[in-house]
């Protein structure tokens, strides 16, 4: 028994020794790691896990810059550019609102004052340069007392008659209509005015009845007026549905003069006698450096 006492303590002391030793060999601060985090746990992370990082420079507000206007002469700020100018006027204003004292006020005041004397120039020298330059403006087309309009008027309706009264032996209108359809016979009685006063060849052709005539011209809807030309059989649309007697003889003034070659589609709202001057789209001005 005694020497199972002595073997027993002897295996003991040696155990006591070798955990002695592994315990000094480890580096001071060493710790045990611990076990990562499990799966479902480490995916409950990011935005939609409400979790934000903390904003940069959170409770920092960043000091505006307000002008003064001792940093700035009377000729920086009269040529200075538009875009620049405005933005120095805007800011001058929400100065003057945020710190409504005599100062900031009277600052806004000047440069707003500089703002107004420059349009004020501009104005000026644009009506100066209107007035030597007459091809640049609108005064000899669209005049602005109530004589010149009165003779505008007259010279458009002149102008208007003359020509379809010319065209009628080159151009013809049809119509096309169906059974039941109202508006083909308020679109008529229309027309008889219209043949009336011009003496134009109006056939009418309903589209149900001669369908080929309907799709040799794309004709879906009525009432429709086509203009054909005679001679060359080439056709222009007018109107779809009820036109009235003024816009109907517009519309065959600019198409007559269309189809003759006198106009582009660029000086479709031309008339006559506006060629050449500053209502012609295609007349580019001599003052052009």
């Amino acid at each position: 028994m005694t020497s199972k006492r002595w073997l027993c303590l002897f295996f003991s002391g040696v155990v006591w020794m070798a955990q002695s030793v592994f315990a000094a060999s480890e580096l001071p601060g060493d710790k045990t790691e611990s076990p990562p985090p499990s799966f479902y746990k480490a995916m409950k992370q990011g935005w939609y896990w409400y979790q934000k990082e903390p904003e940069k420079n959170q409770g920092k507000k960043s000091k505006r810059k307000l002008p003064k206007l001792e940093d700035y002469t009377t000729e920086q700020l009269w040529d200075m550019h538009p875009d620049d100018f405005q933005e120095l006027l805007n800011n001058f204003m929400k100065k003057a609102v945020q710190t409504p004292d005599e100062k900031n006020v009277m600052d806004y005041l000047i440069v707003q004052d500089i703002a107004r004397r420059k349009s004020l120039a501009f104005a000026s020298v644009m009506s100066y340069v209107d007035q030597k330059n007459q091809e640049l403006g609108t005064q000899s087309v669209y005049p602005a007392t109530a004589p010149g309009q009165s003779a505008l008027v007259s010279m458009r309706v002149r102008e208007q008659d003359e020509t379809i009264a010319s065209g009628r032996e080159q151009f013809a209108l049809i119509m096309f209509t169906r059974q039941g359809c109202d508006f083909c016979e308020s679109q008529k009685s229309i027309l008889d005015f219209f043949i009336n006063k011009y003496a134009w060849p109006v056939r009418t052709v309903d589209i149900d009845a001669y369908p080929d005539m309907g799709a040799r011209f794309d004709v879906t809807m009525t009432p429709t007026l086509i203009m054909v030309d005679k001679q060359s059989g080439k056709s222009i649309p007018i109107s779809v549905g009820v036109i009235s007697m003024s816009d109907l003889a517009l519309k065959l003034y600019r198409s007559i003069r269309y189809m003759r070659g006198e106009i582009t589609p660029q000086q479709w709202f031309m008339h006559d006698f506006e060629k050449g001057k500053s209502n012609d789209p295609l007349k580019y001005t001599s003052q052009i450096q």
